[in-house]
């Protein structure tokens, strides 16, 4: 399919309006340097991206360098003011003294560097949201500090961007292989990185108040016995447990099917399912399903299986029979739970799969929880972080092959995750005791990493893409190429048997090239510039690679054509398009038969037809249609 959707709007949208674009980096790190407010704003990490889209050619550079510089100087110059203002009457104010840790590492930074220190500040991510205020406070003199801090926004701005500049530089030289493939990896890449952010950050407003969130929670259940139930098992060791887990299992699995009934019924959460799956309908080709089915694997029912029991066989050899029972009970229940949410949102009964998000998601989050104790203090969320970002990866393989929608993988990744909590809190409150992670971490670890290589050999036939219905009605008469080199029109309209075709043509001097994806990056890689073996990259339609690719020597160029089945008719009837291809050379590594253009002039494959087995027909606009004679 042609490449459309947010992806192209943003893109066009950019390329279309620099004025803006360049406000809004301003903006971004104007935000990111404001006192405090870089702490929680992703102003650098937005810079990155940015220098993403320089590499990849949308923005210009030094547009970019003098919008983030000037947003820097800016930022930097209120939280300044704000210090030479109110002075050390500022670090009591609210919020300043929420963090008195952060105002330490600035002070004794500033008193270590003095006025050097705002410069070297603006590199140094943990102080740079503080230091231009506590060198307001400290008296810094007015000049002196609007120089260096000139000075280190300039200079800063292309610290942040040239990472991401060779990022996209990266992606672009692949986009020559692969672009929808790139881009999948740019949008994987900005999707991991806000995971972690978000993570981060949820757990450093939500981790010190759940104490006391716990205890108000055990007094409530204490003054309000009835209803108490529900939660006493969780938060009371004195209590059973499995009572209060198998009525919120309950209420759990009500609010899941009252959710799917709502989803189904509102429209606006049916467009956004079709968006979802008309953006992943457009990446679909063999580039891109290859690595992709890798990811789907991770959650696959067998290594799921084989996950559940290699952590199990661990616990039971260190006789943890509180944590073995926690970790059987959560993996039970989550497989079940995945069984009955596919038979209520899709009304099937699978009970042996590749999408049980629900049981995937139970499984990562109990894991986090188990583990996270034995990390120090400041980087306990990390396996959260490690959980959230396979969770991604695998939920963005399971909606990619459309085997569940996306308001589906969404309230599954909750309820799971609630329910992965709920039970996390049962088995800690019954043991307090942290116990060495590393072999469990490691056990969890290498088994999901090594598992997907094990189900792909297994199950890797009989994994099926079936598209929505709504997407295979909708046709085009376009393919995208191999590279991002506008749309090549499908003109040629075949009334015959291919394989006689491609006879006539070999007849005539063409020569058949059997349509590969990967395999002609290697053969593109090994190719020698000037070389007479240059790979011939296949083009993709509807996700497919052409059923027949053939390519005919003119003087220094190559004629190629594709050619396709086409869906909207009969077996029988085929679709092609005619290119003129040239010697080229991507960063002196891909040699390779580069795209130059799409012919309207088809002489060269009429005259190889002239013989009386086909009559051909000249289209409007340059289109041809070829009919096989019937004798």
């Amino acid at each position: 399919m042609e490449p459309t959707g947010w992806i192209k709007d943003v893109y066009d949208w950019i390329q279309a309006n620099p004025n803006w674009t360049g406000i809004l980096i301003l903006l971004f790190a104007f935000t990111e340097s404001i006192l405090l407010v870089g702490i929680i704003f992703p102003g650098a990490a937005f810079l990155v991206s940015l220098g993403a889209l320089i590499g990849l050619g949308v923005l210009d550079f030094y547009s970019a360098w003098i919008w983030a510089s000037i947003g820097a100087f800016l930022g930097d110059g209120i939280s300044f003011w704000i210090g030479y203002k109110y002075k050390q009457n500022l670090l009591k104010m609210w919020p300043m003294y929420k963090f008195p840790e952060l105002i330490g590492k600035g002070q004794t930074f500033f008193a270590k560097y003095g006025g050097i220190s705002v410069f070297i500040g603006r590199f140094v991510g943990p102080v740079r949201p503080i230091i231009p205020a506590l060198a307001g406070t400290m008296d810094m003199p007015v000049k002196r500090y609007v120089i260096i801090s000139a000075v280190a926004s300039i200079l800063w701005a292309p610290f942040y961007l040239l990472p991401g500049m060779l990022f996209g530089s990266a992606m672009d030289t692949m986009a020559k292989v692969a672009v929808k493939l790139s881009i999948l990896v740019v949008v994987l890449v900005a999707s991991i990185w806000i995971v972690y952010w978000l993570i981060n950050l949820l757990y450093q407003l939500l981790v010190p108040k759940t104490y006391h969130w716990l205890s108000a929670l055990l007094r409530w259940t204490q003054r309000h016995p009835t209803l108490g139930r529900l939660t006493s098992g969780l938060v009371d060791p004195r209590q059973p447990e499995k009572g209060s887990l198998a009525m919120l299992a309950v209420l759990l699995f009500v609010f899941f099917v009252a959710a799917i009934w709502f989803f189904a019924i509102n429209e606006t959460l049916l467009r956004w399912n079709q968006s979802t799956e008309s953006f992943f309908y457009t990446f679909h080709n063999p580039w891109t399903v290859l690595p992709m089915k890798w990811l789907l694997f991770l959650g696959h029912d067998l290594s799921l299986l084989v996950l559940t029991v290699a952590v199990a066989l661990w616990f039971a050899y260190r006789r943890m029979t509180l944590v073995l029972n926690h970790w059987l009970l959560v993996s039970i229940t989550a497989y079940i739970f995945s069984v009955l949410v596919d038979r209520v949102g899709l009304g099937v009964w699978d009970f042996w799969s590749d999408h049980h998000v629900f049981w995937f998601v139970s499984l990562a989050c109990f894991w986090a929880i188990l583990v996270a104790g034995a990390f120090p203090i400041k980087f306990r969320s990390w396996p959260y972080v490690f959980a959230g970002i396979i969770i991604l990866l695998f939920s963005f393989a399971t909606l990619f092959f459309f085997k569940m929608n996306l308001a589906m993988v969404l309230l599954s990744i909750l309820i799971a995750s609630i329910w992965a909590m709920l039970i996390g809190i049962a088995y800690r409150t019954r043991s307090r005791k942290q116990f060495l992670g590393l072999p469990v971490k490691i056990t969890y670890i290498t088994t999901l990493l090594l598992m997907p290589f094990v189900s792909w050999m297994l199950f890797s036939n009989t994994t099926e893409v079936v598209k929505p219905a709504w997407l295979n009605s909708q046709n085009t008469e376009k393919t995208t190429g191999w590279a991002n080199n506008g749309a090549q029109q499908l003109d040629i309209t075949i009334n015959s048997d291919l394989a006689f075709l491609e006879k006539q043509l070999i007849n005539n001097g063409w020569q058949k090239h059997e349509p590969r994806t990967w395999g002609n990056v290697y053969l593109a890689m090994q190719a020698d510039e000037g070389a007479d073996d240059l790979p011939l990259f296949s083009y993709v339609h509807r996700g497919q690679v052409e059923r027949l690719l053939m390519s005919k020597i003119s003087g220094d160029q190559l004629i190629a054509l594709r050619v396709w089945h086409d869906e909207s008719t009969e077996q029988g009837h085929w679709r092609g398009t005619l290119t003129q291809h040239q010697k080229d050379t991507d960063l002196y590594l891909f040699n390779h038969w580069g795209y130059k253009e799409n012919l309207k002039d088809k002489s060269v494959l009429i005259k190889s037809l002239q013989k009386p087995f086909f009559v051909t027909t000249q289209l409007p606009e340059g289109g041809l249609k070829i009919t096989r004679k019937i004798k």
